[in-house]
């Protein structure tokens, strides 16, 4: 029993052992059970007492030995095994049932006596089946309580005590198989020893003594590992908290599976990423529960295909959550076999969901910045220093450099070559100083396209410094600012064309070279202006200098319409006409064949509208390609279209301007005629008074010179009368004449008093003919003004005439009371005061209104041409109610220098 229990003892150590330890306690515990074992059998064999001695053959005795130890080596190297097995433990307990039964027959042999010993084959047969149950017996026994954990527990002892009781069984058994049939013939005792009662007690106690010693070295043994363990499973333990810890920071789960049996185990962070409850036993459809319905089918054949091939596996997948929350999970595992060819998985899972959500919102981001790139025409990338060649380029930038992003980066060489070539050598130096000086640098240079579009750009680098202080690379950014350099250009066009509008300019010359402005800012852009005819249906050529003339004189006097090309139809529908293919656009079906020829393919035209809605024309753009008009060709086609309906309007404006000036002049000359012919005898009488002395002083003259004795110096005082008289006569002559006149003279400087002081000698004869006595008050030193001397004329004389007509009937003084003075705001202002009727009430603002008057015979227009004169001018006339009778008219003038 005490060898069984050394047993189970050393079982547990060899099965806890590895290595070389495991070797050498495999071999002293096989010494120990051994020695252990053939004890029991000798101190068995010496209880046997027969009547004769007895005596041992030692050599053999300690073959026996040898087979009890052979045979406890057997059992504890099967009994420490991880599995043992049906096969491997009848295996075992058939080898170590034939070294026990081994060592019962050799022990028997080595007896040295005088006797014949005979066997019962029944029994001997007997106790080898005996020897291999209670092998078999003790591997199962010691198999199971082989526990280190066990100690010296009711368990260990309750099997060495049926081991320990068991192997006797055999041993007597063999015992009795033997018989002894005593002989008188001497026996053999060479190398054969007798067993005394000393020798007996020193064989149990070296056995105990080798048990003892055995155990001995089990519990201290034991004692170590146990502590060793305990650190072992401390450091364990801390480990796993640390990798649990790690797991839950990095959100990375760990299991294990086994396919054959659909076991598996999970770690805490799996069951955290699956939101299982820890107490729940996690199986493959609990995972394909929580699987993403629309990755479940990649799931299951994932699961079905590693668990037929046993490879390794590596994917992504999604799960959906039951608060409908949406996880990505990365899943990796490695396949292991064990003895048995049976594979098992372990692997761990990763949640990659933030790392997802950051993927995406970095492809936003660079969806966002790729489309901010788009919209604002810039590009970004870095390139290396000394060479040039570029670290990275964003896809706008290869949109503005014309490239193709999938044949790679660009070395600076093929970057070198798009640039202009008028730009390169300066490109060139503000790199190379950037580099030298390590600073930032700013170009503006132009690109040239195999197209031969030609692209402006701005483009600013930022140097990036390695460690040793040098230049590494610079990143930059380049901006495509080819639309703002063309509508600066547009608009330094536009500027010219407004000035050259503004100077009245012809049209045609205005129109050309509009055209000419449009057509530098696009490659390959051609345009053309069509004016639409006076009866409202015909296009007449405007402006087209690079079409065709044929092409020209074809279009020239087409009808407008609902299908007459762009031009035509854009007028016609007064909207904008859009043809991206003119061979196929149905608009173009009448005029096709006029375009086909010169390669025309799309044609855009705006109609050009005037204030009132009505069509004056249009501006088109022709390419000879089919496209649509990008945003900046737009941008143009509406100024162009802006500024050539500024220029017709002028020019329509300024010919009805010129009619209307005609209108009025002629109004004003019928104004005047009308007023001659009131003033007939009162200009008449002017005109025969200095006639008149003329006459008088020509008799006179006649008696000096007819006297006997004649008086030649009163002769020639009569005569010097005479020539004065005339010229009195002529300048009344001049004046009515000018006033006749239906075209006035130029504007020039004038002198208002002296205007003044003509039209009041012209007005004389009304003034005498109705007792009305003029006042002039004309300040000294007034400057001249720059005007029409007939129309200031004019505008006295209606005034004075008004004046004149307001007093005649009026009892009472009548006086009419003319001033000119320079007012505050540097202008020249004249008043005409009288003391007639005065304004008429309630009607102060009506009375330059055409048609309005207050005579029996009068027109209404004196007044309202008065003002238009004024106005005309650059002056003001208005009229105020004199403060005790009568009414004042006043009119200002801007002085020389100030003119209209």
């Amino acid at each position: 029993m005490f060898a069984s229990y050394a047993a189970l003892d050393l079982a547990g150590r060899v099965t806890a052992a590895s290595g070389w330890t495991r070797a050498v306690w495999l071999l002293g515990g096989a010494g120990a059970m051994g020695t252990g074992i053939w004890s029991m059998h000798y101190i068995g064999m010496l209880a046997f007492i027969l009547p004769i001695p007895v005596a041992y053959h030692w050599p053999t005795v300690l073959l026996s030995l040898f087979a009890a130890i052979l045979a406890s080596l057997v059992a504890l190297g099967v009994v420490s095994r991880q599995k043992m097995g049906w096969f491997r433990a009848l295996a075992g307990s058939l080898l170590m049932g034939a070294g026990i039964a081994s060592m019962h027959y050799i022990g028997m042999a080595a007896m040295r006596l005088a006797a014949i010993c005979q066997f019962n084959s029944f029994l001997v047969v007997l106790s080898v089946v005996f020897a291999v149950l209670i092998s078999l017996a003790a591997l199962w026994i010691t198999f199971h309580f082989r526990d280190e954990k066990t100690g010296i527990g009711s368990e260990k002892l309750v099997g060495a005590a049926v081991m320990g009781a068991a192997i006797p069984v055999m041993h007597y058994t063999g015992m009795a198989a033997a018989s002894f049939t005593p002989f008188s013939m001497p026996m053999d005792l060479s190398h054969a020893i007798s067993i005394s009662a000393l020798g007996t007690a020193g064989i149990v106690a070296a056995t105990f003594l080798v048990l003892g010693l055995a155990l001995l070295t089990s519990l201290v043994d034991r004692r170590l590992a146990a502590q060793t363990l305990e650190v072992q499973e401390e450091k364990l333990l801390q480990s796993e908290a640390y990798l649990a810890e790690a797991q839950r920071l990095s959100h990375t789960g760990s299991f294990g599976w086994k396919p054959s049996i659909g076991e598996l185990i999970w770690s805490d962070e799996t069951f955290r990423i699956f939101q299982y409850d820890r107490s729940t036993k996690p199986t493959a459809e609990l995972v394909l529960q929580r699987v993403h319905p629309e990755d479940a089918a990649l799931v299951k054949e994932i699961i079905e295909r590693v668990s037929r091939d046993g490879k390794d596996f590596d994917f992504e997948h999604r799960l959906l959550m039951p608060d409908g929350a949406v996880k990505h999970v990365h899943v990796v595992a490695h396949a292991l076999s064990d003895e048995s060819g049976s594979i098992e998985f372990v692997g761990a899972v990763m949640d990659i969901t933030a790392a997802k959500q950051a993927e995406q919102t970095l492809r936003e981001s660079e969806a966002y910045l790729a489309e901010a790139q788009s919209l604002t025409h810039t590009g970004s990338g870095a390139w290396q220093v000394p060479a040039g060649d570029a670290l990275y380029l964003s896809e706008e930038w290869y949109r503005i450099y014309g490239f193709d992003p999938k044949q790679g980066l660009s070395v600076w060489r093929d970057r070198l070559q798009r640039m202009h070539p008028e730009d390169r050598a300066r490109v060139e130096e503000t790199k190379d100083r950037a580099i030298s000086e390590k600073s930032d640098y700013e170009v503006e240079h132009r690109i040239l396209l195999p197209d031969g579009t030609v692209k402006y750009t701005h483009t600013v680098g930022h140097p990036v410094l390695n460690a040793s202080g040098g230049v590494e690379r610079f990143v930059c950014t380049m901006m495509d600012i080819t639309e703002r350099k063309q509508a600066e250009a547009l608009r330094d066009g536009e500027s010219r064309i407004l000035e050259r509008i503004a100077r009245d300019a012809p049209l045609q010359q205005i129109l050309e070279n509009l055209v000419r402005v449009v057509e530098a800012q696009f490659a390959g852009l051609l345009c053309s202006v069509l004016l639409l005819d006076e009866d409202g249906q015909h296009m007449r050529h405007g402006a087209a200098p690079s079409l065709p003339k044929p092409y020209i004189e074809a279009i020239d006097g087409q009808c407008i319409g609902p299908k007459a090309g762009s031009c035509g139809t854009a007028m016609y529908r007064r909207q904008s006409v859009v043809v991206t293919d003119v061979l196929r656009d149905p608009l173009w079906e009448a005029y096709r064949s006029v375009a086909e020829p010169y390669g025309f393919r799309a044609c855009w035209s705006t109609p050009i509208l005037a204030h009132s809605g009505k069509a004056l024309g249009s501006f088109a753009m022709y390419y000879r390609e089919p496209r649509s008009p990008s945003p900046a060709e737009t941008r143009a086609l509406e100024m162009a279209t802006h500024l050539v309906g500024i220029a017709i309007e002028r020019k329509l404006a300024r010919e009805e301007r010129e009619r209307l000036r005609q209108a009025q002049a002629e109004l004003a000359h019928v104004n005047r005629v009308t007023m001659m012919g009131e003033l007939t005898a009162s200009l008449a009488h002017e005109v025969n008074q200095p006639i008149a002395a003329a006459s008088t002083n020509a008799n006179t003259c006649l008696r000096w010179l007819a006297a006997d004795t004649p008086d030649i110096e009163e002769a020639r005082a009569a005569a010097m009368r005479i020539v004065k008289d005339g010229k009195r006569a002529a300048e009344i002559i001049s004046r009515i004449r000018q006033l006749f006149k239906k075209d006035s003279s130029q504007r020039e400087l004038v002198d208002v008093n002296e205007i003044i002081q003509e039209m009041t000698v012209l007005l004389r004869g009304e003034i005498t003919r109705f007792n009305i006595l003029v006042a002039t008050d004309l300040a000294a030193d007034l400057p001249k003004v720059i005007a029409d001397r007939v129309q200031l004329q004019q505008v006295l004389m209606n005034l004075m005439i008004n004046g004149i007509e307001a007093m005649k009937d009026e009892d009472g003084p009548r006086e009419l009371a003319i001033r000119s003075q320079l007012a505050e705001n540097e202008q020249l202002l004249v008043s005409v005061s009288d003391t007639g009727t005065g304004l008429p009430p309630q009607q102060t603002d009506q009375i330059f209104n055409a048609f309005f008057t207050t005579k029996p015979h009068g027109t209404g227009m004196g007044l309202r041409i008065s003002r238009s004169i004024v106005e005309s001018h650059g002056g003001r006339l208005w009229a105020e109610k004199n403060s005790q009778r009568g009414a004042s008219f006043c009119f200002s003038l801007p002085t020389e220098g100030r003119g209209a």
